[in-house]
């Protein structure tokens, strides 16, 4: 059997990019790398000579890093560019389709805050009706004690365990659903979510301070801290102290 036969497709295919620019690239990046393994033999700079030296090299290889990635940015632009070709064109097909779930999906939104609202009533009335039981029972049960009947008591304790079931159906949560109106789509409900917005100054310590207290939130609040004053330390002219902060120097040359 022939060897090639058993290829996958686009085997012989060229690659993505022009070998020669990349081969070129290789040399020079080995010719860096062995020149790079010398000065690391050395383990420390003693004299201005050599620092020098080292960093005429340095800045070879920040040349050469330029290089490829310019390089890589040439090569990856054409593949880019059908990239996006190819999201526009689809993007024509998907953008009507988005627009009208949206449009459709609201009139749903729409029905279903109804159906809660009109769920959400119910319950209360439920509430209510429970409560009203639950105080005609207490009544009743008061009445027997009082007249020691046991009759009465029997009712009573009747009208107990009916008002604790119209407490358990009124306490169970109703949620607005939708549907499929063919049983081939999948059902809709209504859900809840939260969006904080802090108002102002006042807010934002009261908040701050919960979230310095809350076991989830203090972590990601301090992370959060420290990259805005160090940013607000690194503008040309930001602030030398913050109070509360512990600058930590890292040197290094560029």
């Amino acid at each position: 059997m022939n060897d090639m036969s058993t290829a996958g497709l686009g085997h012989n295919s060229p690659p993505p990019y022009d070998p020669e620019i990349t081969a070129k690239l290789e040399d020079r990046v080995r010719e860096l790398a062995d020149a790079g393994a010398a000065w690391l033999e050395l383990k420390r700079i003693t004299d201005e000579e050599q620092a020098g030296k080292l960093n005429d090299f340095t800045g070879q290889c920040r040349a050469a890093f330029k290089e490829i990635e310019d390089a890589r940015k040439a090569a990856k632009e054409p593949h880019l560019e059908a990239g996006r070709a190819v999201d526009a064109k689809f993007k024509t097909l998907t953008s009507p389709l988005e627009d009208l779930g949206k449009a459709l999906k609201k009139m749903l939104a729409d029905y279903a805050a109804e159906k809660q609202r009109k769920l959400d009533e119910q319950k209360r009335l439920e509430r209510e009706e429970a409560a009203r039981k639950a105080a005609e029972a207490e009544r009743l049960r008061k009445e027997a004690e009082a007249s020691n009947d046991v009759i009465a008591k029997a009712e009573a304790e009747a009208a107990a365990k009916e008002a604790e079931r119209a407490q358990k159906q009124a306490d169970k949560e109703a949620r607005a659903q939708i549907a499929s109106g063919t049983g081939g789509g999948r059902t809709m409900s209504t859900r809840t979510t939260y969006r904080a917005r802090i108002e102002d100054d006042s807010a934002a310590r009261r908040a701050f301070s919960f979230l310095l207290s809350d076991a989830d939130g203090r972590a990601a609040l301090i992370a959060e801290m420290e990259r805005l004053c160090t940013a607000a330390r690194r503008r040309k002219d930001g602030p030398s102290a913050i109070n509360g902060v512990k600058w930590i120097e890292e040197r290094t040359v560029s």
